[in-house]
């Protein structure tokens, strides 16, 4: 009985083992648990009842005790071996470069690997035992519900990844356990097929583009071939090219149809192995002897290994010839043009000469002593010959315009002095007829400009004279007015007004044709061809402007027109010497209380000239030096008026003027003094840079007696002097002799020898201390002592008009300014020999002066 005890004891302990390692592996794999207890119970039960039967008589108990061990140990080594099998598959599956999901049959998450949540962007142990709709994207759920998904696109990290879904039951022995997810990365394999698509795509674009290209090519109603640049042959011809030839081209060689024009017409092919593109003339006769023309484009290009040519042929045969009859058209024409204008001009001189000297004459006899009749007749002899000197010069004006031969010169003037010369004219013709005659510049019209002047004044002479004409009693005036400025241009608006008969509103659309007046009683009662205002127009369009009328009847008539001027920068030096009398203007502006006025300028000779002329208008001058001199003198004296140089030392004209107006701003009163600045060379966009400075006016230097002038009365007395806004021209100057030396100086000095004499002495003696300190700069290369010294050097060079010192004292300025400093020797030289040259030029002027009261 003992075995048996003991059997029965090594079998609960089978059996208790068994039971524990089913237990245990209930956790990981259920099926193999069950299977192993199972077994084991099985072999242990089954060993137990054989050997009590069959072997009662031996020690059963040793027996069963040893095959139950035995069963123990294969249990152990069988439950082993089903607990690594699951590890390694579990290590396989986290490891996949796939994406896994385990779920149950209630959509549950069991398990997943590390690819999925990477592409979940999830941890799994946050989402194990979740419904897996809460926390998956919706694609996932549609593959969960049992849609067929093939392929799906996701985003991961912001780049486009394709995945491929695959849901696959979970099932044993016909139960289902739940299912698994699988989501495979094909993103490469996708963009392969995209590339592959698009790559197909452009294979089929390709072909139809070079479907498209050959029919173009075959079809182009220009002759085109594409050959074989080192052979010459003919690889492709269109139908274009083989009708005109007809011929078939391909296979053929390119010289054998077309004659080069170099080496004396010999056939030459070598051009067509140059890459690049050509043009140029051929020739080729047809089989039926025609020799026709060709214009030939040729492309030729590197293609692989091969060097092709592209032509493009055109006969040109029609139309050179064409052109050849043009040409010989033209030169028909032109020669007789040529013969028109030399009749016009032996015309032109053979009727001037003698009606030059019929006036000439009839002048000189009407300066004698003569009969009442006699007078009559030689003063009829007078008008209708200049009469018919006018109809002269305005057919001759006429031809050229409607030839389109009427050529503009593009000359630097004063338009002050072109409407002074022209007032001279006009005040004669108006005197005759009892009327007056005023003309106006507005302060702000530049007075050096560059055009034409001559014709600029045969439009307002046209224009003047008919408003003479036109007129019995009244005033003819004419104004003159900034319209635009627009960059180095200026637009001037030109108004000739009249008190005459006026025009009807039915003919002013009219009056700007040729040989038109008014009416027929027009030309009997005043004469003329009705040629004038036909070329007014023609002239102020071809000057870039346009003309129009206003009138009303027996009020009289305004004649509007515009044209374009470049604004000179540079000052003109050509102006006549002239010592002009004393207008009514300048002698009511004697009787107005004079001006205390503060002149703020560094440099001896602007002194000079500024102070003169401000003294000559009876103004009391205080000078300050320098900035700082001219604040001290603005807190002890009272000013009505201050000039302020811009470029000084220590203290330039812009800060000097800030602080001048921040010691008004502290005034009890609201007083405002004027302040014009003074510059050198102004230039656009300089008047606006000062005005926003605080300064009222500005002038450029070099200083003109007219223009300072101007500017008193702008800014002082046009309220009291001419109220109607007239600036009215004065008497006719007397001319005197002229100096290149001088011409400029006296024109600025508006003919005052006395301040010529003053300018000239302060030149003469500062101008070696000139050379001085720019020599002392040049040596010790101080630049900034060079830029302010070469810069006075300048300012007084510019009142003789000198452009070779201003040019060179303006460049040693620049390369102190910029402090470029290598070449200031060579320069400095050059400096040296044209200031010696001025020096003399002015000490031989000066003899010539007249003695003076200075």
């Amino acid at each position: 009985m003992e075995h048996i005890n003991l059997s029965l004891i090594l079998l609960l302990i089978i059996v208790g083992i068994s039971y524990a390692m089913s237990f245990y592996t209930w956790r990981y794999r259920f099926i193999y648990g069950l299977w192993l207890f199972w077994s084991v119970a099985f072999i242990g039960i089954t060993l137990q009842i054989v050997g009590f039967l069959l072997y009662e008589g031996l020690d059963i108990a040793m027996i069963s005790a040893s095959i139950t061990f035995l069963c123990i140990v294969v249990s152990f080594i069988a439950f082993k071996f089903f607990e690594i099998v699951p590890a390694a598959k579990s290590l396989a599956v986290e490891n996949m470069e796939d994406g896994i999901l385990v779920l149950d049959t209630k959509d549950r998450i069991l398990d997943m690997n590390a690819q999925l949540e990477k592409i979940l962007g999830i941890k799994k142990s946050n989402v194990v035992g979740a419904v897996v709709e809460r926390i998956a994207s919706t694609w996932l759920v549609q593959a969960i519900q049992g849609e067929k998904f093939q392929k799906y696109t996701t985003m991961l990290q912001q780049d486009e990844s394709y995945y491929e879904v695959n849901s696959t039951p979970l099932q044993h022995r016909g139960k289902n356990f739940g299912r698994v997810i699988v989501l495979c990365d094909v993103t490469s394999r996708m963009l392969a097929e995209q590339r592959f698509q698009q790559l197909l795509q452009s294979e089929e674009k390709l072909l139809q583009t070079e479907a498209l290209a050959h029919m173009m090519f075959n079809h182009h109603q220009a002759m085109m071939m594409i050959i074989e640049s080192k052979t010459g042959h003919i690889l492709e011809a269109n139908a274009a090219a083989e009708n005109f030839y007809e011929s078939p081209l391909i296979g053929c060689l390119i010289q054998e149809f077309i004659e080069y024009p170099d080496k004396r017409g010999e056939k030459n092919s070598s051009q067509y192995a140059n890459v690049g593109e050509y043009q140029f003339m051929a020739r080729h006769a047809l089989a039926s002897g025609e020799v026709k023309d060709l214009s030939v484009n040729l492309t030729t290009k590197v293609i692989g290994e091969m060097v092709l040519s592209f032509l493009i042929l055109e006969d040109f045969t029609e139309k050179m010839q064409l052109e050849k009859a043009l040409r010989e058209a033209k030169e028909k024409a032109e020669k007789a043009n040529r013969a028109k204008d030399d009749f016009l001009a032996i015309i032109s001189h053979e009727l001037r000469t003698p009606m030059n000297g019929i006036l000439g004459m009839a002048k000189l006899a009407l300066g004698t002593k003569l009969q009442p009749d006699q007078r009559e007749c030689l003063e009829l002899v007078q008008v209708s010959g200049e009469k018919l000197l006018v109809l002269l010069n305005d057919l001759l004006d006429f031809s050229k315009v409607r030839d389109g031969k009427l050529e503009l010169e593009s000359i630097c003037f004063s338009l002050r002095d072109v409407m002074s010369e022209f007032h001279r004219i006009l005040r004669m013709k108006a005197k005759k007829k009892g009327l007056q005659c005023v003309i106006h510049i507005a302060h702000d019209v530049p007075d050096g400009l560059c055009g034409d002047p001559r014709r600029l004044q045969q439009i307002v002479m046209n224009l003047a004279d008919n408003a003479v004409k036109f007129t019995k009693t009244g005033l003819v005036s004419i104004a003159v007015n900034v319209k635009q400025y627009l960059d180095n241009q200026v637009n001037l608006l030109f108004v000739v007004r009249d008190t005459g008969i006026g025009i009807p509103p039915e003919k002013i659309n009219i009056i700007f044709h040729k040989f038109t007046q008014v009416d027929s009683s027009t030309t009997r009662k005043y004469g003329g061809t009705g040629l004038g205002l036909s070329i007014v127009k023609h002239l102020v369009e071809i000057m870039g402007g346009r003309v129009w009328v206003e009138s009303s009847i027996d009020k009289g008539s305004s004649f509007y027109f515009t044209v374009a001027f470049e604004v000179s920068q540079m000052p003109l030096g050509n102006h006549p010497l002239e010592q002009p009398k004393q207008s009514e203007s300048s002698k009511e502006l004697e009787r107005i209380e004079k001006l205390q006025v503060l002149l703020v300028e560094d440099e001896f000779i602007n002194q000079k000239v500024a102070v003169k002329m401000l003294t000559n208008q009876g103004h009391n001058v205080t000078l300050a030096s320098n900035g700082k001199q001219a604040i001290e003198f603005f807190n002890k004296e009272q000013f009505d008026i201050i000039f302020m140089d811009i470029q000084m030392p220590e203290m330039d004209g812009v800060q000097t003027t800030a602080a001048i107006r921040d010691l008004e701003e502290q005034w009890a009163d609201e007083r405002h003094i004027p302040i014009v600045a003074m510059t050198a060379y102004a230039m656009k966009g300089d008047r606006e840079r000062l005005m926003s400075c605080g300064m009222d006016e500005y002038i450029s230097k070099p200083l003109d007696a007219e223009v300072l002038n101007n500017v008193v009365r702008k800014l002082f007395y046009e309220r009291y002097v001419n109220p109607e806004g007239q600036e009215e021209m004065g008497e006719e100057p007397r001319e005197v002799a002229a100096n290149p030396y001088l011409d400029q100086l006296l024109s600025i000095c508006q003919g005052d020898l006395d301040t010529v004499k003053a300018v000239i002495s302060c030149f003469l003696d500062n101008g070696t201390q000139y050379m001085r300190n720019i020599e002392q700069a040049v040596n010790e290369k101080n630049a900034s002592h060079l830029k302010l010294s070469a810069h006075r050097l300048k300012g007084a060079a510019t009142y003789f008009g000198n452009q070779t010192v201003v040019e060179y004292a303006a460049q040693l300025e620049h390369m102190g300014d910029v402090g470029q400093l290598i070449d200031i020797e060579q320069v400095f030289v050059k400096l040296q020999v044209a200031v010696k040259e001025l020096e003399d030029g002015l000490q031989q002027a000066w003899r010539e002066l007249p003695n003076t009261k200075e």
